[in-house]
């Protein structure tokens, strides 16, 4: 299944897909994880997927690929890592454990002020560690229709104005000295233009303009526009109003286990904590795209278990926790789904070196911005 056919069957605008094509979908995820991810326009290309071998092996991998890209829609934890409240009680471990403690608000680092109109930000962190990517952390804000970010592509009713696309990336160094930060310009600027006083290359190609340029803080920024934003002055203006005011990400963990950081983060979509001592341990909490019809079952449908899976209570709605099997060699691993008070569901995968009453204390406290 290559990702033409796959937005084809299961994409924002495909029909409500049957249980057989949702399986097939899935089943096809599992075995091609390199074609999970969902490719909408000319700018898609600045986004590369993000690689986890991580303990809980390709397994894990495999689910969260496919949670991803069958059921969705298309700045960091300050001071830079889920820190211990005062006043939030630690979740007790198990002798030898892993503490649970209270999780400070993850967020990206700058903002648009005022955001375009008709457009949603979508936030994402990659690089930082060596299953992310070699690159030092980056961020990209992936500013697209708000009526494609809802679920509702016809909310805008016939005959709207296309309000275009901003794709906002801030980078460590030149993003032109790794092919890793996705900076898909070909050769050098066709023009210059001038941000808050300092000299911006300019690419323009086919229904694309981008800018590039390091800030007095030594980090570098590449806006690019598309569609009715594909325009130098328009993205001129959209770069002059770049604020250092952090925004919380679309999901949120009330509580972490002591001692992990922030790994990244996936359009608003998926957040991902890593341990200090131990990069290969990972808690990824995903929430599922608006579009999805099937049920709560549905989404276990076809994975591999190692033990029954039990019917929970997830803020105060029913639920399901599971323990899959791992890869040869590997430990199992637990997956929790649950329900947003939005009515989308929300997954969280995590080690088996949590316990099973931690993980549901984790699922508790979990929230996503509609």
């Amino acid at each position: 299944m290559n990702e033409t056919t796959l937005l084809r069957d299961a994409g924002p605008e495909a029909p409500p897909l049957s249980p057989a094509a949702r399986s097939a979908a899935r089943a096809a995820l599992l075995e091609e994880i390199g074609a999970s991810r969902t490719v909408r326009g000319r700018l898609r290309a600045f986004l590369p997927g993000r690689r986890l071998p991580l303990r809980l092996g390709a397994a894990v991998v495999a689910v969260a690929a496919a949670w991803t890209a069958v059921v969705v829609a298309p700045g960091d934890a300050a001071p830079g890592r889920p820190a211990p409240s005062a006043t939030a009680p630690a979740a007790p471990a198990a002798p030898g454990g892993i503490d649970l403690v209270a999780a400070e608000a993850v967020t990206f680092p700058v903002s648009l002020d005022p955001v375009p109109e008709g457009l949603t930000p979508l936030y994402s962190r990659r690089g930082g560690i060596a299953q992310y990517g070699s690159t030092p952390p980056f961020h990209v804000a992936d500013y697209e229709p708000t009526s494609l970010v809802s679920g509702a592509p016809d909310a805008a009713g016939a005959g709207a104005t296309d309000p275009g696309r901003v794709l906002l990336g801030l980078f460590p160094e030149d993003p032109r000295s790794s092919e890793e930060y996705g900076f898909w310009a070909e050769g050098d600027p066709t023009g210059t233009a001038t941000v808050d006083g300092i000299e911006a290359g300019v690419w323009r190609e086919e229904g694309v303009v981008s800018l590039l340029w390091e800030r007095p803080d030594g980090q570098w920024v590449w806006l690019a526009g598309e569609g009715a934003r594909a325009r130098t002055e328009s993205l001129v203006a959209v770069a002059e109003s770049i604020v250092d005011r952090p925004q919380p990400v679309g999901l949120q963990f009330g509580l972490a286990p002591a001692g992990w950081s922030v790994g990244g983060y996936e359009e608003s979509r998926s957040l991902d904590l890593v341990s200090d001592t131990d990069p290969a341990l990972l808690l990824r909490l995903s929430a599922v795209g608006p579009q999805y019809d099937g049920t709560i079952d549905e989404l276990l449908d076809g994975l591999p278990m190692a033990a029954p899976v039990e019917t929970v209570t997830v803020q105060g709605r029913p639920g399901r926790l599971a323990l899959l099997e791992g890869d040869a060699g590997t430990s199992p691993f637990w997956t929790m789904l649950g329900q947003l008070p939005d009515g989308r569901y929300l997954r969280l995968l995590a080690p088996q070196e949590l316990t099973r009453e931690q993980v549901l204390q984790i699922g508790e406290q979990v929230t996503a911005a509609s």
